[in-house]
């Protein structure tokens, strides 16, 4: 969290000097995306448009311009997952780590569910 009297960033002295620190919406979306991996029954996918519309999961899109952003995080999940349990465990998670990696204190995570991805079993494989 930034000091309320300097505004920087816990850690950061202003020695005054010239200069501003920006950091990339980029930045922020891979933190968040690497804080949503980390999580058992979160999953890298890319859904069957996904070429076209660009959209792999987890999809994190932030606005690192604003003082406390809105973070949005797009996951695919393992079936079955417990979803409740797991949206509050990303949206803990991905709060904490961009707090502490960039000290930019998010105003709210918002998380959806995109995609289920079933396993397939051995029985639901198809012989070629």
């Amino acid at each position: 969290m930034a000091d309320p009297t300097t505004g920087a960033a816990p850690g950061v002295t202003d020695g005054g000097g010239p200069g501003t620190t920006t950091i990339h919406d980029r930045v922020g979306e891979q933190i968040g995306r690497a804080a949503a991996l980390s999580i058992e029954g979160v999953l890298r996918h890319r859904g069957s448009l996904g070429l076209i519309t660009g959209g792999d999961h987890p999809k994190v899109s932030i606005d690192m311009s604003r003082p406390h952003p809105d973070v949005k995080v797009d996951i695919a999940v393992r079936w079955p997952t417990q979803v409740t349990a797991l949206c509050q465990e990303v949206r803990a998670l991905v709060h904490t780590e961009l707090a502490r990696l960039t000290g930019v204190t998010p105003h709210r995570v918002d998380v959806t569910i995109a995609d289920v991805i079933v396993a397939e079993t051995s029985s639901q494989r198809r012989v070629r």
